[in-house]
């Protein structure tokens, strides 16, 4: 069904009329409706049918147990949300409320239902204070994790996990659910497992979860990497490096390289005659690891040092990525950079992004306050369309154009003079700044006028909701990162409306929906307040993205600035206009990168898929003795088609290598490759026969028969998951040879995966004949792989 307004009105009106027959329902009677909803789907009828019975029973719950009634505009989102769509709600329109609806209704079927947040906090205050309402219904209810646990490092049991999926509603966050799919598909056994198929999910905050977030792949580690002693070396040699004498750089395109001189150092320093040569091609690569850890990964803004650690930097909303590190030997580089100690670069074992986890969910819906203008992205991407979703009060916050200046000390104080002058008139104000950096400048340049106020970025997280509660009293000033306690409202204290509300005030350009998204944490429901955006021709997001008209334009009016001239503000149609197609171009940017990153995911989800389903059927078959023969002709055939003719001394070499240390003595007459095949399958299940009788019964060894091939699967998978890693970088820079690098990277993959499967057949010949295997004193099997 397809939405319309006149649909949703429809709806609305059929749920609003029951409101007076669930009102005059008692306790028991409301309660007794799930069990009446459950029966009519088992028998047939689909969540369309009850919807409108359903939705007011929830109202009616919402009402008794909370205190709140859903208001007309928050039964719109939840009809949005219930069809699979994205409503837009803005901040302070009650999407909390609003998804108990449609959760309570898709949860009903015994599938399950989801809703998945973008923190750990927003996650454990819904469940929270919305688990009394579904519990008052009969609905069982938990978060996808523990908090205490993880703080901890402790690992939570399948057992328990399996609870916690297994209730009517799940409560948890997005990074939480990616990585729970990833370990589950990793479990060496049926009871290491604990997910059961995904049915329906909201997504609080959309926007930050499938596109801030969407270029972004939760990895899990496998086995180290051999680790390089060259970080250290080419950072010393980096530092000696001389800007236009020895490399040149293009900051907004992101690119730099060595020039002769350059070249010529570097051969010179590291002794050696051709920097280009095969030898040479690791140094040269940790050269440029180094040059790139120096020049674009900057100490505030990508990154931060926590406790000794290097740990990366969401600078788009100022959070931390704990656990998260940038592939390919960068964060080593960096680490080499703050004179930290190294990591290990481990191969990934699995990886997924969320446009992938979320793929897997028969039915996705989202809500957010800001999604309007990406809406042709959501259609296109994720076949997922947005409603807006009217306010119930109108908005009266005032926005107000951008002012500009040339430099960011200019920016920096002209903001700070307003910050001061609205914290005279006693309003509470909410300072953003674009960096965890920019935000202590901020600070400190407070503290120098003698203003007291409270910082959230990343080195205070923990207080993030205490923040965010209290900045809209009057008088408060908040210095905040572009988290800006997103998904918590900031109420007003007494006397603030009077005085004209929470003032924004932004000290950084950028995007339409990030500047929407922090314009909204003023004004929710009719409140009065402000916005004012201050931008600089230095902002990083200019700058990275100017074109060279208006690089011309800055450096004309900083020689004019040097020479004493008065600039300070800018104005100006043609300087407005170029800022405007400017962001435009920077937000297609953005779009053509999720689209490509989508791409190359596309193909690594159909790998993935294949692969956890071939994996699984290996996990749950009794008998897998068809599938042993299957993986041993193969992989003789293989071993055989490497050459075509063998001698016996050929052969024997074969055998030993992998088949059995022992020494064979009847070798067959070489006549044909079907007679050593059949030869080396003989001789085969006659080793696999011998291993037989150390075992206590036929299940044991259907036991012994499952570890090899998963063994032989996860290993081979894994340098399928690395090489793929890799291979993305690697065809990027095809594009500038004319070649079309999403046909190469399709093809390389492919031919990887056809080469894997080859080596899943190999290796599981390998462990199956080769690997010693003995029963503990408990008489548990134990394999021991080479």
């Amino acid at each position: 069904m397809s939405l319309t307004k006149m649909k949703i009105h429809s709806l609305l009106k059929k749920i609003n009329k029951l409101a007076p027959k669930m009102r005059k329902m008692t306790d028991e009677q409301l309660q007794a409706q799930t069990e009446i909803f459950r029966k009519k789907l088992q028998s047939g009828k689909k969540e369309r049918d009850i919807l409108p019975e359903a939705f007011a029973t929830v109202r009616e719950a919402d009402y008794r147990v909370l205190g709140m009634f859903p208001y007309d505009v928050q039964v719109i989102g939840a009809i949005i949300l219930n069809e699979g769509a994205i409503a837009e709600m803005r901040t302070g329109e009650g999407k909390t409320l609003t998804a108990t609806m449609p959760l309570y209704l898709n949860a009903l079927s015994g599938k399950g239902a989801m809703l998945v947040t973008p923190n750990d906090y927003l996650a454990a205050r819904d469940e929270e204070d919305l688990a009394p309402v579904y519990k008052w219904l009969g609905l069982t209810i938990s978060k996808g994790f523990d908090e205490k646990l993880s703080r901890e490092g402790k690992k939570v049991s399948p057992i328990v996990k399996r609870a916690w999926y297994a209730s009517d509603i799940v409560y948890t966050t997005a990074s939480s659910l990616a990585f729970d799919y990833l370990f589950d598909n990793l479990a060496t056994s049926k009871d290491g497992q604990y997910l059961r198929p995904y049915n329906y999910v909201i997504i609080d905050e959309v926007d930050e979860v499938l596109l801030d977030e969407a270029e972004s792949p939760f990895v899990i580690s496998s086995r180290p990497k051999l680790q390089s002693n060259l970080y250290d070396l080419t950072d010393r040699f980096v530092k000696l490096l001389k800007e236009k004498r020895d490399y040149r750089i293009k900051k907004d395109l992101q690119l730099f390289w060595l020039t002769y001189h350059g070249i010529k150092f570097a051969e010179n320093y590291f002794r050696i005659s051709n920097l280009f040569s095969e030898q040479n091609r690791e140094l040269y690569r940790h050269i440029m690891l180094a040059m790139q850890a120096h020049l674009f990964m900057r100490k505030g803004h990508e990154y931060l040092v926590v406790r000794g650690k290097v740990v990366l930097l969401d600078e788009e909303d100022g959070r931390l990525k704990e656990g998260v590190q940038v592939g390919t030997g960068l964060h080593q580089a960096i680490e080499a950079k703050e004179h930290v100690k190294q990591t290990a670069v481990q191969k990934v074992a699995a990886s997924i992004t969320f446009p992938s986890l979320f793929s897997l969910f028969n039915k996705v819906s989202g809500m957010s306050g800001t999604v309007k203008g990406d809406q042709n992205e959501f259609l296109k991407t994720y076949n997922l369309k947005v409603y807006q979703v009217p306010t119930r009060k109108k908005v009266i916050r005032k926005d107000y154009p951008a002012k500009i200046y040339l430099t960011t000390s200019d920016k920096l104080m002209a903001a700070i003079h307003e910050v001061i002058k609205l914290h005279n008139e006693g309003r509470p104000v909410l300072i953003v700044a674009g960096s965890v950096e920019n935000s202590e400048i901020i600070s400190e340049l407070l503290l120098n006028d003698g203003i007291a106020h409270n910082v959230l970025n990343a080195f205070n997280i923990v207080r993030e909701a205490e923040i965010v509660k209290n900045a809209g009293q009057a008088g408060a000033v908040t210095v905040a990162t572009n988290m800006a306690g997103r998904g918590t409202d900031i109420k007003l204290g007494p006397g603030v409306k009077e005085k004209g509300g929470l003032a924004v005030i932004g000290t950084e350009m950028l995007s339409s929906r990030v500047k929407g998204q922090l314009a909204g944490r003023a004004g929710r429901q009719g409140d009065p307040g402000t916005s004012q955006f201050y931008v600089s021709l230095e902002d990083r997001y200019i700058s990275h993205a100017s074109t060279g008209r208006l690089k011309k334009y800055y450096r004309k009016l900083m020689r004019k600035k040097k020479n004493g001239a008065d600039i300070v503000q800018l104005s100006g149609i043609p300087l407005k206009v170029g800022l405007k197609m400017l962001r435009e171009r920077v937000e297609v940017k953005g779009v053509m990168s999720r689209m490509q990153t989508n791409k190359y995911e596309v193909v690594l989800r159909m790998q993935r898929d294949h692969f956890y389903q071939q994996r699984k059927k290996i996990m749950y078959l009794n008998d897998l003795q068809d599938n042993i023969n299957q993986y041993l002709k193969a992989g003789i055939n293989n071993y055989l088609s490497q050459r075509k003719n063998w001698t016996q001394a050929e052969l024997r070499y074969l055998i030993n290598e992998h088949f059995s240390y022992d020494y064979i003595k009847d070798l067959p007459t070489i006549s044909s490759k079907k007679e050593i095949e059949k030869f080396l399958f003989e001789l085969s299940q006659k080793i696999l026969q011998d291993k037989a009788q150390i075992l206590i019964n036929r299940e044991q060894l259907n036991e012994f028969f499952r570890q090899v091939i998963l063994s032989a699967m996860d290993a081979c998978w894994v340098d399928q998951m690395d090489y793929l890693s890799n291979l993305k970088l690697y065809v990027d820079k095809w594009n500038l040879a004319g070649y079309e690098s999403d046909y190469v990277y399709q093809q390389r993959a492919y031919e990887a995966f056809e080469k894997m499967q080859k080596n899943i057949q190999n290796s599981i010949v390998d462990k199956l004949l080769l690997s010693p295997i003995h029963l503990t004193k408990e008489k548990k099997l134990v394999v021991v792989f080479n």
